[in-house]
C-alpha cells in the first residue's frame, strides 16, 4: 500500500480539549470567569448586601425563566411570539385579588381559610387566564394563520395594547393583594445578618 494513500489521523477531541492552555480555557469563558471572580470579592467584601442581592436575583430570575418557558412553549405550539403573554397574567393575577377582595381576605385571615381560598381562587383565575388565551387565538391570530409574518407580529402587539389598557380600566390605581401565604416574614436568617424571606423559598 503507498504512503500517500494512508488517511492523516485527526487528533481527537479530547486530546485537543487537553492540548488546550489554560489562557485560551480563560477567554473561552471570560463572562463567567469574570462575573463568578467578582461574586467572591463582593460576599467577601460586604456579605449582607451581596447575599440580599443575590437572594433577590434569583428570585425574579426564577419568575422570568417562568414567563420565558411560557413564551418558549406559546412559540413552539403556534410559531408566533405572543406580546400578550404577559398580560395574560396580569388579567389573571387582578382575577385573583378581585375574588380575594369579594371574600373578604385580609392580612388577618386565619392561615386555614385563606389557603382554602387560595386553592379555591387559583383554578378560576387559570381559567380565566385559559379562557382570554382561547378568545386571543381565535380572534387575533387564527384568521392570520396563513398571512406573512409581519400580520401577526403586529396583531400581538395590538392585543398586548388592549389588555394594558382593560389593566387600566379594571385596576386604574395602584393595589396590593392582601399578603395570605405571609409571604413577606422572615423565613431563616443567614450568618444573623442576611434574612431569607418566606416568598424566596416558595419561588
Amino acid at each position: 500500500m503507498e504512503a500517500a494513500s494512508i488517511p492523516e489521523q485527526q487528533p481527537e477531541p479530547e486530546a485537543r480539549a487537553r492540548r488546550r492552555s489554560p489562557g485560551k480555557f480563560i477567554w473561552d469563558n471570560i463572562l463567567p470567569v469574570v462575573l463568578a471572580v467578582a461574586l467572591l470579592y463582593f460576599l467577601v467584601h460586604d456579605f449582607d448586601r451581596t447575599f440580599d442581592d443575590l437572594k433577590t436575583g434569583l428570585s425574579n430570575g426564577t419568575v422570568w425563566a417562568l414567563i420565558a418557558l411560557g413564551y418558549t412553549l406559546v412559540y413552539g405550539i403556534i410559531e408566533l411570539i405572543n406580546f400578550a403573554h404577559g398580560e395574560v397574567f396580569m388579567i389573571g393575577s387582578f382575577v385573583s385579588v378581585s375574588l380575594w377582595q369579594a371574600l373578604g381576605l385580609t392580612d388577618t385571615t386565619a392561615a386555614g381559610t385563606g389557603v382554602i381560598c387560595i386553592i379555591a381562587v387559583l383554578p378560576l383565575a387559570m381559567l380565566a387566564c385559559g379562557s382570554l388565551n382561547v378568545m386571543i387565538e381565535r380572534v387575533a391570530y387564527r384568521p392570520l394563520r396563513n398571512a406573512p409574518k409581519l400580520a401577526p407580529l403586529i396583531t400581538a402587539i395590538g392585543m398586548s395594547f388592549i389588555l394594558q389598557n382593560v389593566g387600566l380600566l379594571w385596576r386604574p390605581t395602584p393595589d396590593s393583594a392582601p399578603d395570605l401565604i405571609r409571604s413577606q416574614v422572615d423565613y431563616f436568617t443567614v450568618f444573623n445578618t442576611a434574612s431569607v424571606l418566606a416568598s424566596n423559598i416558595v419561588i
